[in-house]
């Protein structure tokens, strides 16, 4: 996931949720991304569909 993020780079920051325990993690802004599509669509092969959100 680290190396995904880092070819996506932009403004918007990055927070990962765990379900399992319901806390947030806000990621360094080493890792905020330009959304796309295309970035999604990975992330979504990584984590499984509807995994990603955008808020």
């Amino acid at each position: 996931m680290k190396t995904l993020l880092e070819q996506h780079p932009g403004p918007v920051g990055t927070v990962l949720f765990y379900e399992s325990t319901g806390k947030l993690l806000a990621l360094s802004e080493r890792y905020n991304i330009k959304p796309s599509p295309a970035l999604f669509r990975e992330m979504e092969q990584m984590l499984g569909p509807d995994t990603v959100k955008v808020r």
